[in-house]
C-alpha cells in the first residue's frame, strides 16, 4: 500500500491499495463512522427528445460516503465500501447511498474520528514495496509467462512461435519474431526493477537471455536463467515456482516466506508437535491466549463458511499479541496446500493443552 499523506491531527490518508492484501487491511481499518472519499461511477440519463428514457451514460464520479459496512466480494478482489453519500456533484445526486468499489490501483481518502493502535500498525505493516517477479518458461515453441505479486500468480497468455518439428533448426534468424512477441508480453506488465527468471529444456532460454541482453529496454539485466525446468506453458511456470533454484534468488520475498512457514506447519504435524493449530475454532481460541506466532490463510476461506468480521477479529486479536497474519493466494501451490488443510493454519508459541492443564 501506498501512503501518500497520513494528517495525523485531522485523522486523515491518502491510500493507494496496491494488491489484494492491501483490500483486506481496509476492511480491517474500515469502520461504522469512518468517511471514505475516491470515485465511483454513476448511470446518467440525458433528458432530450429522441433520447430513450431507459438508457443512460456512465460516468465516473468523486463521492464522499459516511461508511456504513465493507465487505469483500466472494475473494480478496474487490472491497465494496457501502454508505451515506455525503458529498457528489450536484448534477448527478446529492442524497441517499452509494458504494465504493476498492480494487487493486484504488486510491482513496479515508478520515477517522480516532485511529487506533491497532490500525496504525496495520497501516504501518502494510506500507511497503509491493514484491513482484516474472517467470518465462520457454523452449523454440512456446513460452508461458507468468507474474507474480506478493503470493500472487498470474499466468498471462501463452506466446506461440509457430514451428514445429523436433529436428526444425531454429536459427537466430527465425527466433527473433518469437523472441520479440515473448518481449512484448513482458512489458505488457514489466515495472522498474522487477526480476525475470528464465527456464525452460534446452538452450532457447539461453538464446533469448542473451537477446534479451541485447535490447535497450529498462528489464535490461534483470534476467536470470533457471536450471532443471524440461516443460514449458502455464505448467512450466508453476514448476519453476517450485524450483529450489529459485527459492534462493527470491528468499527475503513474502512468497517464500509463507511457504517456508507452511513447511514448518507440515513438519510440526509429522512430528507430532501440538504447537499448532489448523481449524479456525482452534485459531481463534489461540488468538485470544496470545498464542499465534503465525497464521496463513487462504483467499478461498470463505468457501468453508467462515464470516469475514469474524476473520478480520480474529487477525487483529493475532496482531495484538505481536503475530504475523499471512493471506495466501490460492494460484500457488503454497495457497492451494492451505486452502487443502482447511483454508487456514497457524504456528504457535506454545501448546493449547499445556494452557489448559
Amino acid at each position: 500500500m501506498i501512503i501518500h499523506k497520513f494528517i495525523a491531527k485531522k485523522g486523515l490518508a491518502f491510500l493507494t491499495l496496491e494488491d489484494a492484501d492491501d483490500l483486506w487491511c481496509l476492511k480491517r481499518i474500515i469502520e461504522p463512522g469512518d468517511l471514505i472519499s475516491g470515485e465511483t461511477s454513476r448511470v446518467i440519463k440525458r433528458m432530450g427528445t429522441y433520447t430513450r428514457p431507459d438508457k443512460g451514460e456512465r460516468v465516473k464520479v468523486k463521492i464522499k460516503l459516511k461508511v456504513e459496512r465493507a465487505k469483500l466480494d466472494s475473494s480478496f478482489g474487490r472491497l465494496r465500501i457501502f454508505g451515506k453519500i455525503l458529498e457528489m456533484p450536484e448534477d448527478i445526486l446529492t442524497k441517499g447511498f452509494h458504494s465504493i468499489v476498492a480494487t487493486p490501483n484504488y486510491s482513496l481518502w479515508i478520515q477517522k474520528d480516532r485511529w487506533k493502535e491497532i490500525d496504525l500498525r496495520i497501516l504501518k505493516d502494510s506500507e511497503k514495496a509491493t514484491e513482484r517477479f516474472m517467470i518465462v518458461s520457454m523452449d523454440r515453441r512456446d513460452a508461458g509467462v507468468g507474474i507474480v505479486q506478493g503470493t500472487h500468480l498470474q499466468i498471462l497468455p501463452t506466446v506461440e512461435s509457430g514451428l514445429a518439428g523436433k529436428h526444425y533448426d531454429m536459427k537466430e534468424k527465425s527466433s527473433r519474431p518469437y523472441y520479440k512477441e515473448v518481449i512484448e508480453v513482458i512489458k505488457s506488465v514489466y515495472r522498474p526493477c522487477t526480476e525475470i527468471f528464465v527456464a525452460g529444456p534446452g538452450n532457447t532460454k539461453n538464446s533469448f537471455v542473451n537477446f534479451l541482453s541485447k535490447q535497450k529496454d529498462s528489464f535490461v539485466g534483470h534476467a536470470k536463467i533457471i536450471d532443471g525446468i524440461d516443460i514449458t506453458g502455464d505448467d512450466g511456470v508453476h514448476m519453476v515456482l517450485r524450483s529450489a533454484q529459485l527459492r534462493k534468488y527470491i528468499e527475503e520475498s513474502k512468497l517464500a516466506h509463507v511457504t517456508a512457514l507452511l513447511e514448518q506447519a507440515v513438519k510440526k504435524i509429522a512430528d507430532g508437535d501440538d504447537r499448532i493449530a489448523f481449524t479456525f475454532d482452534e485459531v481463534k481460541e489461540a488468538s485470544k491466549l496470545g498464542a499465534v506466532d503465525s497464521v496463513l490463510i487462504s483467499d478461498k476461506i470463505f468457501e468453508h463458511g467462515i464470516d469475514e468480521d469474524d476473520l478480520a477479529e480474529l487477525l487483529n486479536s493475532v496482531e495484538e499479541f505481536r503475530g504475523k497474519g499471512y493471506l495466501i493466494d490460492s494460484s500457488t501451490d503454497t495457497g492451494s496446500q492451505v486452502m487443502g488443510m482447511g483454508g487456514i493454519v497457524a504456528i504457535l508459541r506454545f501448546s493449547l493443552r499445556a494452557s489448559k492443564v
